[in-house]
């Protein structure tokens, strides 16, 4: 066996969409025109009662057909702030909450929480890691489920978000104004949500700010306190709302996905307020074959994962940007 090292932290941009995962709803990516600006809609001739909808699909797929107006529309972040505790691979499937049989990159109690910027290459700071030569046919990566994202972005015509006071502010620059954390469970009677990581703000409240000139993007916060459909007070499945998905991904990553909640425990959360992390685990197409001389690289696809929310209730107003979770692989060369 050999000590190794992780080599490096590596974001790759434009092949997988997650965000679907933990959203209400299915959206394509904005529409941008030619000067980069995402469109957005105002005349009652689309039948949207001239509200601002961002254009969603230039083709009829199987979300709504071509050319139809959605309330939300999909961005990729200028950066993500993530909380990772594990990561490892394993000989036998952790997603029943059995980890014996995986062999860590990394682990850490506390957290490793780290930036990563659209675009940059560079190391994750963890100690040297040995990995015993064998077949691993799965991944496991443990993260918090709390997720920051910054995002700006130019708009076709002007809209409505917030100043840093909470008031009204229009402009065709809008971007995230650090208010939150919002929570992607909301109670049946209103009130804000208390999550592990604390209270989620109202549901009403507005996280995107406008101006006619951009400003400085700070981070937004969502907590994934549920992935299933429900309210907070719902309880959660035994197995921390358990959730497996279609298969995903290309090459030595592909995989199927299966995700669930933890406590900070790191037991099955069953109510959404005790849920503090995410246990993601892939069940890769192709098993990975361990040598003495392998190397590592953790690879992150960001794009599209963020969701821009317009309120639908509104004639031009900017809601919310919701969060996805970028999707996280390992490649190992010899």
């Amino acid at each position: 066996m050999k000590t190794l090292n992780l080599n490096k932290l590596t974001i790759l941009l434009g092949l997988f969409l997650v965000s679907a995962f933990f959203t209400t709803g299915a959206n394509a990516g904005c529409v941008v025109n030619a000067a980069g600006a995402i469109i957005t809609d105002y005349t009652d001739a689309s039948g949207d009662n001239g509200e601002n909808f961002p254009v969603t699909d230039t083709v009829a797929d199987e979300d709504f057909a071509a050319g139809a107006q959605k309330d939300g529309c999909n961005v990729t972040p200028a950066e993500y702030k993530l909380v990772f505790y594990k990561y490892g691979i394993c000989k036998a499937d952790p997603s029943l909450g059995d980890l014996t049989s995986c062999a860590y990159l990394f682990e850490d109690a506390a957290g490793i929480e780290h930036d990563i910027e659209l675009g940059v290459t560079e190391s994750l700071p963890i100690p040297e890691f040995a990995i015993e030569p064998g077949i691993y046919p799965y991944s496991y990566v443990l993260l918090s489920n709390k997720l920051g994202m910054k995002w700006s972005g130019t708009m076709s015509e002007s809209t409505t978000g917030n100043t840093a006071g909470g008031t009204a502010g229009d402009g065709t620059s809008c971007w995230t104004s650090g208010r939150g954390p919002t929570s992607t469970a909301l109670n049946s009677d209103g009130d804000v949500v208390t999550t592990v990581h604390g209270a989620a703000i109202a549901d009403d409240l507005i996280t995107l700010q406008c101006a006619g000139t951009m400003g400085t993007p700070v981070f937004n916060y969502e907590v994934l306190s549920r992935f299933s459909e429900g309210y907070c007070e719902a309880a959660l499945a035994a197995t921390g709302d358990k959730q497996t998905f279609e298969l995903e991904g290309t090459g030595q990553g592909a995989g199927i996905p299966t995700v669930s909640l933890l406590t900070t425990a790191d037991v099955f959360a069953t109510t959404c307020q005790t849920a503090a992390k995410i246990a993601w685990t892939t069940a890769l197409t192709t098993s990975l074959t361990i040598t003495e001389d392998s190397t590592y690289e953790m690879l992150m696809l960001a794009t599209d994962s963020n969701t821009l929310l317009f309120n639908n209730g509104d004639n031009n107003d900017l809601y919310k940007l919701e969060s996805g979770a970028p999707r996280i692989m390992l490649k190992v060369t010899d």
